[in-house]
């Protein structure tokens, strides 16, 4: 049986004396803080040392504070006196305090006098683990699921990144108040932020738990929350080739005392809004009890299942956690070598093998980056991707220059994108000027560089941050155009329109076209878009909901290829950001560009882009397509047979209403308000429909037509006449 920190016997006492004429003591029986001169250590229930809380290193400049002497000022408060050291200024001076809670909270708090120009940024604290104290190399990011204030899509807040240290008695969640990167075994970063009296602040909070404690559950108990709960699958990607998906939820009581008349609710949906599961039942958990649950969904050819899980004390909030649930069949691309198909971005998540074999099955042929040793052996061509700031020094961009064209040599890049949207933070004519001659002087670099030691790398100019034709023509002045063999990358972002829309500003199909003219005017043939978006921010009237991210992306491929661009990268796999991992943060857009959830599964968009990618698998355009009214079209030919995107923009272009109380709409929910009935000439007896999320159906043909119902949701039409 599980020793619960709250049955732990009371062992402190007796073993204080291990720990050398202790000055100041908060003892309780599941735990101990005490100090001696400076020191202050957290004992475990059998007086363990657990952890040491020292020092403050300044990092980024000279001064470090020393703790000196601790003062009891409470039964439950320590008051630290520290002594700085390397001041040249005189005028640094910190205080420190520490409150020990009966609960298990220890929280830690600083006020800081640091004048200019000493640097508060990279402070350091101490913390150095004891007598076999494990520290977690992993930070847990926890979001809490939250429903929208207007009643728009449920979505997570950031809840806290965690880290552990652990012994065999006892486990420490640390509750980091800074930068989650900035760790080393010894020490963490606890975000000093300056105040308007000038003076700068930071915390940090503990909790001490039994170390059987899964991450859910310590964080559930350490924001006093009634139970934990936790979706999950053995999948990658909560994604199945085939059958019955299975779902595991745990329900956990973290306490003493039971929970009686715990109300559970789960139900499932699928694409269409057709509920798939649905069930309710009452729950008992002992102190301590974990309760596991287990669900099947529908078997399907091919879907996405949306879940949502509640659990309610009676009393208390409802406690509740969505994941998504996918079934992709797998398939073999018959003309991978030629494919347009690429990524921007992506990271190792859950494992290398693990995402390169679901690029594999998504049929990525290209990525912007990456080492082909690796990703040759998927199919994958890596590109390189590097980038020198617009103000970094010469010697900066030299050795910079050496660097990327020793790397793309290694990785065996044939093709290096240079520099990354230099035109997007250039804010007067002027400006773009400087940047434009400095960009031509580091491309004239590079190519030196390249001739002398890759000769066959080619150069892919800066990708330009939206249809910049104006910078585009200023590098162009300055002899660019002979010096970018690769051609020039672009970032056609997009706001609340559908990607066919052709009018000025973020748009994706009119940025092209005024791009590619620009192109077609300076005498660059290639074009790269290096970064095409979808991004899902819940309830943002800018950005597309989960369900119009699917049907965009299918137009955004088949577009970027109509349109003849060399690659169509979309940005990006994951959703979160490069510098958080995994993180959480619903105000910030950038967290959610993925093709996947932050959870790592998947979205009805990747979905979207495998669907989309087999059905151009060797495909060839044609031409744009107008069957009259509103019934608008792309028209390819496969090896499969004549391929046709069809949709009605009888609803126009425009997805949302930009209103401040927006709330964006669920993925089951189809939102297109005109249903129209199209007739096509039919080339035989049927037409195979393929629906935004890949989903075929096939339609009989009489006398030669056939009748299809549209929408502004693009099908995918095997079979039609054009």
């Amino acid at each position: 049986m599980m020793k619960k920190f709250l049955l732990f016997a009371a062992a402190l006492l007796g073993a204080a004396g291990v720990f050398a004429a202790p000055e100041s003591q908060i003892v309780y029986p599941e735990y101990a803080v005490l100090a001696s001169g400076g020191d202050i250590i957290v004992r475990d229930y059998e007086g363990t040392p657990v952890l040491k809380i020292g020092k403050l290193d300044f990092a980024w400049s000279s001064p470090v504070a020393v703790p000196v002497r601790v003062e009891q000022i409470a039964k439950d408060t320590f008051k630290i006196v520290y002594r700085i050291d390397r001041d040249d200024s005189g005028k640094v001076a910190l205080e420190g305090t520490l409150r020990a809670l009966p609960d298990g909270h220890i929280r830690l708090d600083w006020r800081l006098d640091a004048p200019e120009p000493v640097k508060t940024g990279g402070i350091m604290l101490e913390l150095l683990p004891l007598k076999g104290t494990e520290k977690s190399a992993k930070v847990y990011k926890s979001g809490l699921w939250t429903r929208h204030e207007h009643g728009g899509i449920p979505f997570e807040v950031r809840d806290g990144y965690f880290r552990s240290f652990r012994n065999e008695n006892t486990a420490l969640w640390l509750l980091l108040g800074g930068n989650a990167n900035y760790s080393n075994g010894w020490s963490e970063h606890p975000g000093f932020t300056k105040k308007e009296d000038g003076k700068f602040t930071a915390s940090l909070e503990f909790l001490v738990c039994a170390p059987e404690l899964e991450d859910y559950e310590a964080v559930a108990l350490f924001h006093k929350r009634p139970l934990g709960l936790r979706l999950s699958t053995e999948k990658p990607f909560n994604l199945w080739e085939s059958g019955s998906p299975e779902l595991k939820v745990q329900v956990s009581n973290p306490y003493n005392r039971p929970k009686q008349g715990v109300a559970f609710e789960i139900i499932g949906r699928d694409f269409d809004g057709k509920t798939v599961l649905k069930e309710s039942k009452q729950l008992t958990l002992k102190p301590f009890e974990t309760k596991e649950l287990t669900f099947r969904l529908p078997e399907a050819e091919r879907t996405i299942y949306f879940v949502e899980a509640k659990a309610v004390v009676p009393g208390e909030k409802e406690i509740f956690s969505r994941t998504n649930l996918a079934i992709l069949p797998p398939h073999e691309y018959q003309h991978r070598k030629e494919s347009k198909f690429a990524l921007s971005a992506y990271f190792m998540i859950p494992s290398e093998k693990d995402v390169y074999a679901l690029m594999q099955r998504m049929g990525v042929r290209v990525l912007r980056h990456g080492d082909n040793r690796v990703t040759g052996q998927y199919g994958i061509l890596a590109l390189d991707h590097a980038s020198i700031g617009p103000d970094d020094s010469p010697a900066q961009a030299a050795k910079r220059i050496g660097e990327m064209v020793r790397r793309a040599a290694e990785r065996r890049n044939p093709e290096i994108e240079f520099c990354n949207e230099w035109n997007m933070s250039a804010k007067s004519v002027e400006e773009k000027r400087r940047r434009a001659r400095r960009y031509v002087e580091l491309l004239r670099e590079l190519k030196k560089v390249r001739d002398e030691h890759d000769p066959e790398l080619k150069i892919i100019g800066m990708g330009m941050a939206g249809a910049d034709t104006a910078f585009l023509k200023l590098m162009a002045e300055n002899g660019a155009v002979p010096l970018m063999d690769g051609g020039v990358a672009m970032h056609p972002g997009r706001g609340n329109m559908t990607p066919d829309y052709e009018g000025d500003g973020w748009t994706y199909l009119g940025a092209i076209r005024r791009w590619r003219k620009a192109m077609d005017e300076l005498g660059i043939k290639t074009m790269h878009l290096s970064e095409v978006y979808a991004a899902t921010c819940p309830n943002d009237s800018w950005k597309d909901s989960y369900r119009h991210a699917a049907e965009n992306v299918i137009l955004t491929y088949a577009i970027g290829l109509a349109e003849g661009a060399e690659s169509i990268q979309f940005y990006q796999l994951h959703d979160s950001v490069w510098h958080d991992l995994g993180g959480v943060n619903h105000k910030d857009s950038e967290y959610h560009y993925g093709l996947l959830m932050r959870d790592g599964t998947v979205k009805p968009s990747l979905l979207a882009y495998a669907a989309v990618a087999e059905a151009l698998d060797g495909a060839k355009f044609v031409k744009y397509l107008d069957f009259g009214g509103k019934v608008r079209g792309i028209g390819f030919s496969t090896p499969r047979g004549p391929l046709a995107f069809v949709y009605d923009r009888t609803d126009g272009f425009f997805l949302t209403e930009r209103t401040k109380e927006f709330a964006g709409t669920e993925p089951w929910v189809d939102t297109w308000k005109s249903r129209r009935k199209a007739v096509f000439d039919a080339a035989g007896d049927t037409v195979t429909v393929i629906d935004p999320i890949g989903r075929a159906k096939t339609v009989r043909a009489v006398n030669g037509k056939v009748t299809l119902e549209l929408s502004g949701a693009p099908l995918m039409v095997y079979g039609i006449r054009f």
